[in-house]
């Protein structure tokens, strides 16, 4: 999964750092546009509810205050002489907006009353008896009734099924003294059903403006770039086109100073000879510098091309370690390598040497004489396809925690006056850390001060069949 969704951040985006950068800018934007428009849908969702729910308790109210005004007048006298017992005599209409209504004398006896269906008189008084329908208040009960609502001969194969209805209730005066209570009822099932819809077809909704926002946010985000990208190329371009205009001239110089200095001349001036070396060491530097700069800037401009080739790492790593042991034993330091007989790899082999070169030249510069280097060269397995794994580990000065983050930025360096004296520019890791991200690798490190490092690369499986 996260293999697809690299290649689809790569097709829609690149894999350079602008792309990477417009990646970002395009995740920031769409969650944030995203944030408002789930924001605005639950806005929209509370402003209706509370709407559809006033409106039905406004009706409710309206119908229940005509009612009772009706009752202050003649209507409950001709209901205590059972006028409205009679069949097809009611004193209020049954409807959509009235699903049932009971008149209460104080005792609890029923004056009049009608339901649309019969089921539902036993339920309300019930309800009434238990107190869920408190005088003067409007409440939502669920009540149990069946699908056909004309009074009939039930059957056992009739679908009952519940309905929610909104019950409220009046006090009844007359002459200014009690003499009952008014209890009528609408059935509001199908705002609780639209409002149980509603949600499912608001978040529809927005997921079709999901893709709208996207597009949106990746419209913003490239036309966000578009100055950075341009001042940057600017700033890159010149980077390279000095880089490369100054290695002509570094390199005739330092040729021209190793003609001085291997030429055989009578004098024995010890002064001219560490003058022309200190040169010499300088120029090398600066080819050093420049050329590291040159793979910098082809690298951000995405001209930088992986040129994989299998090969033999545990070879490889065998005559990197070889070339590094002068280094290491002119510090007195002990380099050890750990490596597979044999361990065949599909990589960009230049690249992988620069790599292990870099980690072990910074190990070697950065450990007092005495301690010691190990390069460790292995294969992990895991269930989805195994990893390459190219580890460093020194007993050096250590790296404070709150400088690891910026390990792997380019020219920093934790101590700026002792790489001087090393030679140090503060690329290595830098171009160490885009080489292993050009191979779609990690590279991490843990470091405690006084204890040394572990720098730990890690790269997808990239072996034979026959190897893995």
């Amino acid at each position: 999964m996260k293999r697809n969704l690299h290649k689809w951040r790569q097709r829609l985006f690149g894999n350079d750092l602008f792309g990477r950068t417009q990646f970002r800018l395009t995740l920031q934007y769409s969650s944030l546009l995203s944030l408002l428009l789930f924001l605005f849908i639950a806005i929209v969702y509370t402003l209706l509810y509370i709407l559809i729910w006033n409106d039905q308790k406004q009706k409710l109210n309206k119908l229940l205050d005509t009612e009772i005004h009706a009752l202050q007048g003649p209507l409950y006298a001709e209901a205590l002489n059972k006028k409205f017992d009679k069949p097809g005599e009611r004193a209020f209409e049954l409807s959509a907006d009235q699903a049932f209504y009971y008149v209460i004398d104080t005792l609890g006896n029923t004056v009049t009353g009608a339901e649309i269906q019969k089921e539902l008189r036993a339920q309300v008084f019930d309800l009434i008896r238990t107190g869920a329908l408190p005088v003067s208040t409007l409440e939502k009960v669920e009540l149990q009734t069946y699908d056909e609502p004309l009074p009939h001969l039930r059957k056992a194969n009739d679908r009952q099924q519940k309905i929610m209805y909104m019950a409220g209730s009046r006090l009844l005066y007359r002459d200014g003294q009690l003499i009952g209570t008014l209890y009528a009822g609408k059935n509001v099932d199908f705002q609780k059903q639209l409002l149980q819809w509603l949600p499912a077809v608001l978040l529809g909704v927005a997921l079709l403006f999901q893709a709208l926002v996207v597009w949106l946010s990746r419209l913003m985000s490239q036309q966000a770039m578009i100055p950075i990208r341009q001042a940057y190329m600017r700033q890159q371009q010149f980077v390279a086109d000095a880089s490369h205009e100054l290695r002509t001239p570094l390199s005739v110089l330092l040729s021209s100073i190793e003609t001085l200095h291997i030429e055989d001349r009578p004098t024995n001036d010890s002064f001219e000879k560490r003058v022309l070396e200190g040169i010499k060491d300088e120029v090398q530097r600066m080819i050093r510098l420049t050329g590291n700069l040159l793979l910098l800037a082809r690298r951000d401009s995405g001209q930088a091309v992986l040129h994989n080739a299998w090969f033999d790492l545990a070879d490889i790593a065998v005559q990197t370690a070889d070339k590094m042991s002068v280094l290491a034993e002119a510090k007195q330091i002990k380099l050890e390598l750990e490596a597979p007989d044999e361990l065949r790899v599909c990589l960009d082999q230049e690249k992988i040497v620069q790599l292990l070169v870099i980690l072990l030249e910074n190990a070697i510069k950065y450990t007092a004489a005495g301690g010691s280097v190990k390069l460790t060269v292995a294969h992990k397995a895991a269930p989805l396809g195994g990893k390459l794994v190219l580890e460093v580990r020194d007993t050096g000065v250590g790296i404070p925690e709150e400088e690891l983050s910026r390990i792997f930025d380019r020219f920093y360096r934790l101590d700026k006056s002792r790489s001087r004296q090393m030679g140090g520019h503060g690329l290595g890791l830098a171009i160490a850390k885009h080489i292993v991200e050009e191979c779609r690798g990690t590279i991490r490190v843990e470091s405690r001060p006084g204890e040394g490092s572990v720098f730990r690369v890690e790269m997808t499986d990239m072996l034979p069949p026959s190897e893995r």
